[in-house]
């Protein structure tokens, strides 16, 4: 039996790590989670476990934190392993070349792979041959191995792990759990890692499909296992690319959910898959708001560049029918691309005030070398390579724009353009003054009323999440390891994470 600690710097509840620790216990290994700002002591904590193998769970721009911590792990646990898994190692090998914090990484889904993994480890296997694992290689160049099929069907997992992340006071009491219906995405934007997803993390056995969905009494049981343990809870997200993601399941879900769970629920929806018998369904269900991603206010980049496939016609035609069936809904928006002028982000602004959302979400555009469009950026050299702007996508841009600086406070101004009367005019001057704490505070205010009141998350609760995780927003990536250098502080650690946000 093998002891794994998996660590995070994000308060919140992470569906890959749940699995993960479900199908490492179900075969009789001991697994636990740790975050940053829910321990005294971060490294006593992880130490007082005495992990076999630590698992990080990493995204682009925030893979690196916890290294120091692993250092001095490896030091007082010589036979401590690490493995690295999440979106970043699975594009990119450069973790291995750390050769004393990374011993492995894992690429695509890791279930079976981790688990692998782990007893070859407490066996003194070799795991060279292991499906979806790299390694480093004698002569020191990473070594990707083959991807093994993805798991067709999800009802054959055991129910996510939910206890090693509510074993924390702050997770377990929140009004909203959050949950997984599916995996995968209909879409393949160019700005998002799905697009590259589904063409390397497919084995391309026939048969094989990237997008999956749970089947709806899985999903049910699922739900009641949790709320017979947990029962405080009052409301469920549902962190999927889209809840609509299979057609007809959204019906068979309305008509068992509410009768073997009720609970009301969030989600996210892809508009160009939608009907307004969807819609009826998803209400009759439960549903009290909805969010889905506009992107850009122009057609032509959000069709042609960015491949979102919502034309206009879709973009106005979805928005009155969630309103005749009264759900609130929230967009979410992309700023500072190469594809787009500043006048395209003031039009992302005017489409979302005619649409008339309930909240707007507004990103930062980062080219991650993850994505078709990250990847084209570097290549023509449009990122600046000397700027140092974090792991968030809430902070600042990196990309070589002359109108940079206006870019970022429109990011951060944005509500106000689409939300106050005559609030375009006034963005127009206030995006020409140097950036300050005052449009930073404009744009949580923001986030916070929105995700707290418009999507019934409790002001409270997402306070005290912002508190929590709000760090990486505003601290930047040298900073941060620099102060790792001594005792590392859980805030020097924060990170935001797209589905952690305010």
């Amino acid at each position: 039996m093998a002891r794994i600690a998996f660590v995070l710097t994000t308060c919140h509840e992470f569906e890959g790590v749940k699995v993960l620790s479900s199908v490492l216990k179900k075969h009789g290994h001991q697994t636990d989670c740790f975050i940053t700002s829910e321990e005294r002591d971060y490294y006593q904590a992880v130490r007082d476990f005495e992990p076999d193998v630590v698992g990080i769970y990493a995204t682009s721009g925030q893979e690196k934190w916890p290294y120091p911590y692993i250092r001095r792990w490896k030091k007082e646990l010589p036979h401590l392993k690490v493995v690295m898994g999440g979106p970043h190692p699975s594009h990119d090998l450069e973790p291995l070349y750390e050769r004393d914090v990374v011993d492995a990484t894992t690429k695509g889904e890791a279930e079976y792979a981790i688990l692998e993994l782990v007893e070859a480890w407490a066996a003194g296997r070799s795991i060279r041959e292991i499906p979806n694992v790299g390694w480093l290689g004698d002569d020191g160049k990473a070594v990707q191995n083959p991807i093994r099929q993805v798991i067709g069907d999800l009802d054959s997992l055991p129910f996510p792990d939910v206890d090693v992340f509510y074993k924390y006071a702050f997770l377990r009491n929140k009004r909203v759990m959050q949950v997984h219906a599916s995996r995968g995405c209909q879409n393949s934007c160019t700005y998002c890692s799905v697009g590259l997803m589904k063409k390397e993390w497919i084995s391309g056995k026939k048969g094989e499909k990237f997008n999956r969905v749970k089947s709806v009494d899985y999903l049910c049981e699922e739900m009641n296992d949790i709320v017979a343990r947990y029962p405080g809870f009052r409301m469920v997200n549902f962190g999927d690319a889209a809840l609509n993601m299979e057609r007809g399941w959204v019906q068979e879900f309305a008509e068992k959910w509410p009768k073997r769970v009720g609970l009301p629920f969030a989600c996210n929806i892809n508009i160009n898959h939608l009907n307004e018998d969807d819609i009826i369904a998803m209400k009759r269900a439960g549903c009290v708001s909805v969010q889905f991603g506009l992107e850009s206010g122009s057609e032509r980049v959000r069709v042609d560049v960015y491949r979102k496939g919502y034309t206009d016609k879709v973009v106005y035609g979805i928005p009155p029918l969630l309103r005749k069936h009264k759900l609130t809904y929230r967009t979410n928006n992309i700023m500072g691309s190469p594809a787009e002028t500043l006048e395209d982000m003031f039009e992302t602004a005017r489409v979302n005030k005619r649409i008339k959302p309930n909240g707007c979400t507004v990103l930062i555009y980062r080219a991650f070398k993850s994505t078709v469009l990250g990847q084209e950026d570097y290549a023509l050299g449009r990122v600046d390579l000397e700027k140092d702007i974090g792991p968030s996508i809430q902070q600042d841009s990196h990309m070589k724009r002359e109108d940079v600086a206006q870019v970022v406070n429109l990011q951060k101004l944005f509500n106000l353009a689409v939300y106050m009367p005559g609030g375009e005019t006034l963005v127009r001057q206030l995006i020409k003054l140097p950036r300050n704490r005052v449009f930073d505070l404009t744009q949580l205010s923001f986030l916070w009323y929105q995700h707290a009141v418009v999507s019934g998350y409790g002001m409270l609760d997402d306070f005290v999440l912002g508190l929590k995780n709000v760090g990486n927003v505003f601290a930047h990536t040298k900073r941060r390891q620099a102060a790792a250098k001594s005792e590392p502080s859980f805030l020097a650690h924060m990170d935001i994470g797209t589905d952690a946000t305010l």
